[in-house]
């Protein structure tokens, strides 16, 4: 009987020791292709349960840091020349991108939430125009969820985007 059971035994651990580990990937869904782009900050909403990245490129990046200061032609952040863009204003060459995600819970960290499926991504992007610079506001798949005091028109998104600070990376 011993020899019965310690075969069983043998066989059991034999037959389940020649599966493949299992390796987590993470879903299609959760990838998004910045293209280069630095993230400039993050933000997440419990009450719709979405998570926000806001990517910018290099001109980006300076007006959400305020280090315009040692541009030529730009002025510092709290000081207004004449003729020069002032901090806050948009010039030429910045692009942002705010991509939202659903959140879904970890399934490897109980109690942990992880970016889900992709839901929009609005695209600023500043150009220049014949009367100061021009401003193009984009949003690709807008199944995005709102809350009952949501603001939805193109010029809040746009002040939302603009207004938003960079995060200071150790």
């Amino acid at each position: 009987m011993k020899n019965l059971v310690a075969v069983f035994v043998f066989a059991v651990s034999a037959l389940t020791s020649c599966q493949q580990p299992r390796k987590f990937t993470p879903a299609p869904e959760t990838i998004f292709d910045d293209h280069g782009l630095h993230v400039i900050t993050s933000f997440h909403n419990d009450r719709t349960r979405t998570i926000s990245v806001l990517y910018g490129n290099d001109e980006a990046l300076a007006h959400a840091g305020g280090e315009r200061a040692g541009t030529p032609g730009v002025a510092t952040r709290g000081v207004a020349t004449p003729g020069v863009a002032t901090p806050g204003e948009p010039s030429p060459g910045e692009l942002f991108k705010l991509v939202t995600w659903d959140l879904k819970q970890n399934p490897l960290w109980f109690g942990s939430d992880i970016n889900g499926g992709l839901l929009s991504v609005e695209t600023v992007v500043v150009s220049a125009g014949e009367s100061g610079p021009a401003i193009e506001y984009t949003i690709d798949n807008s199944a995005q969820k709102t809350g009952k005091n949501a603001v939805s028109s193109n010029a809040e998104r746009i002040s939302f985007i603009f207004a938003q600070r960079a995060s200071v990376f150790p």
